[in-house]
């Protein structure tokens, strides 16, 4: 293995991952200048409050076209929000189940991403601080059942507590892959 990358449950996953929220129209652009760079992993969601997935997916298919990269050589990760974290441009039915929910999103983040498989997908955040709630639940059990279909390699969390993280790793069929070292130390600037 190789020092850039990690291999976690047998997946090899980039070190770093380039980051696609907040970049708007500029997206598919700042994407294909990461890949151009060197970055093999692209983190991204379907969720247009902070993220256009589908220009990423445009700045993904360029680079493979241009023969920069073959998919086999690039991770990409993409993420589940819960409606709380959505803006009116849903990618799913909100009146649907919250499992209903998370397959039509996964399948609109395979059509955006152009790709008939993702790397990795994330449940972007809990339904609450403390604790789970019946809807992660749910949603977790969505993703296990896309992950048992081999539509996706690896599935997790973001965004959780260290106790959610271990509630979901005790209570899942599938637990989320769990880091041995700090991915983010949350520290305190300032007096």
């Amino acid at each position: 293995m190789d020092h850039q990358s990690l291999l976690i449950d047998g997946v090899r996953v980039p070190r770093f991952l380039y980051g696609t929220a907040w970049k708007a129209r500029r997206t598919k652009v700042l994407t294909e200048l990461a890949l151009h760079q060197g970055f093999r992993g692209v983190d991204t969601a379907n969720q247009r409050r902070h993220y256009d997935e589908a220009e990423v997916g445009k700045a993904v298919t360029a680079s493979i076209e241009s023969g920069m990269l073959e998919r086999e050589d690039l991770f990409l990760q993409t993420k589940f929000t819960f409606k709380d974290g959505q803006d009116h441009r849903l990618p799913y039915d909100p009146q649907a189940p919250v499992g209903v929910q998370v397959e039509q999103s996964f399948a609109s983040s395979l059509e955006h991403l152009g790709v008939s498989e993702i790397d990795s997908y994330l449940l972007h955040g809990p339904t609450r601080r403390v604790g789970l709630g019946a809807a992660d639940r749910e949603a977790w059990r969505a993703m296990e059942a896309i992950h048992d279909g081999g539509r996706v390699r690896l599935i997790g969390v973001s965004n959780v507590s260290l106790d959610q993280l271990r509630s979901f790793h005790r209570e899942a069929r599938v637990p989320p892959p769990l880091r041995p070292e700090p991915v983010l130390r949350r520290t305190r600037l300032g007096p």
